[in-house]
């Protein structure tokens, strides 16, 4: 070796230990950084995950055997539509303000064909027509004469094509991860329309159906997004306890205001209705709760187990304390920005409500105190909760996962 050769071999002897402590890379030669490779669990581990995950899907199973829905849910009384296509619209006759009189041609194969005229309002927020447009007709027959009224305008196409949309920029961007969270979704969206809407209308209690159901959503579209493993395991975990968390909470507070889970129109008109007599409406006010907090807790725990993993895999001697400390800055950023997301989401859907609160003379203590208000507070301020309980609770579990030693996880 030549004496620049045992000089040049000295001074990187010198130099690695020095980089590797700062926690930098080191580059060989041939150009290639050291990668620590996939996290490995340790074995021993495994088990305590499954004692908690098995029993978990064993008692969802069950409750779903126990609330399923065993007959028809009731009807609010048959209604008969038809769809139509709009063909000419010209002022009413006599001439009235803010009246158009709209001539539809019928397209439903039982009505195919027949003309439907009908006035409509035109003037602010009026349904915008125009010839072409599909719209949906309420049928009314009587006798031998048959009435045509307009419900609303037709609008799947605009929707399936976002739809599509949605799906392919999913696909697009996360590849087979993709499909197997739109897999996921619509998972989801069968069990609320299989299971949970149905054993609510029938009047199964709604918190245990709320709580199985949305148990059964976040194991099913948890395991096909995330794959089934240590990992899931952990975010599911978490979530499932910050749900009962949430439930809970949520109880305690609407039994403290005296809500009566009427306080919006939708619920009132289901109060009316004598085939909603079944229905608890307080306890349907807490089972939304409960399910409009889960998307917002599966992303959360995910999201913090996933950084714990990273974390790990960049420094795979991290000990206990560390992995969990630099998992809760990523958690505090997310708590802050995902609370603020979930309160606005919910202004945002009852934007009318408070420019009616602005607009009106009432005093800001009591309008502000309405249950109709006071309904989003606690659906918004309970939800935080629960993301705030889920980001320490779910980092902690991933960081213990870890950081224990395949011996001692044996033991």
């Amino acid at each position: 070796m030549s004496e620049r050769d045992q000089i040049r071999a000295r001074t990187m002897r010198r130099q690695t230990p020095t980089l590797a402590t700062h926690g930098i890379e080191v580059v060989h030669d041939h150009g290639a950084v050291h990668d620590h490779g996939p996290v490995e669990t340790p074995r021993g581990v495994v088990k305590y995950v499954l004692w908690l995950l098995i029993p978990l899907i064993v008692a969802t199973v069950l409750g779903m055997v126990w609330l399923w829905p065993r007959t028809d849910a009731p009807s609010l009384g048959h209604v008969e539509y038809a769809t139509a296509v709009v063909e000419q619209i010209r002022p009413c006759e006599p001439a009235m303000a803010d009246c158009q009189t709209v001539i539809a041609k019928v397209t439903t194969d039982a009505y195919q064909d027949d003309l439907a005229a009908f006035n409509l309002y035109a003037g602010n927020a009026a349904p915008v027509l125009e010839p072409g447009t599909p719209v949906w007709l309420n049928v009314e027959n009587a006798g031998d004469s048959t009435t045509f009224s307009f419900v609303d305008i037709k609008r799947d196409r605009p929707l399936m094509i976002l739809v599509l949309v949605f799906a392919a920029a999913v696909v697009l961007l996360s590849r087979w991860k993709g499909v197997a969270a739109l897999a996921g979704l619509a998972v989801s969206i069968g069990i609320l329309a299989v299971f949970v809407l149905p054993a609510l209308i029938l009047g199964a209690p709604p918190i245990p159906v709320a709580a199985v159901g949305a148990a059964a959503i976040v194991i099913a579209s948890m395991g096909l997004a995330h794959g089934f493993n240590v990992r899931t395991g952990v975010a599911l975990t978490g979530a499932v306890i910050a749900l009962l968390l949430t439930a809970l909470l949520g109880t305690a507070f609407t039994a403290a205001a005296s809500f009566t889970g009427i306080g919006s129109e939708d619920a009132w008109y289901l109060q009316n209705s004598p085939a909603t007599a079944a229905i608890d409406f307080r306890g349907l006010f807490l089972a939304g709760l409960v399910i409009g907090a889960l998307g917002v807790l599966d992303d959360v725990t995910v999201t913090q187990a996933a950084a714990v993993w990273e974390v790990r895999r960049a420094d795979p001697t991290i000990p206990l304390r560390r992995l969990y400390a630099a998992g809760m800055r990523v958690g505090r950023d997310h708590v802050a920005a995902t609370v603020n997301t979930l309160v606005l989401a919910y202004i945002g859907a009852a934007l009318p409500l408070f420019l009616i609160l602005i607009m009106s003379e009432a005093p800001a203590s009591q309008s502000l105190t309405t249950e109709l208000v006071a309904q989003e507070v606690v659906r918004s301020l309970v939800g935080g909760l629960g993301i705030v309980a889920a980001v320490p609770l779910t980092t902690f579990m991933a960081a213990w996962v870890l950081t224990r030693k395949a011996d001692a996880a044996a033991a």
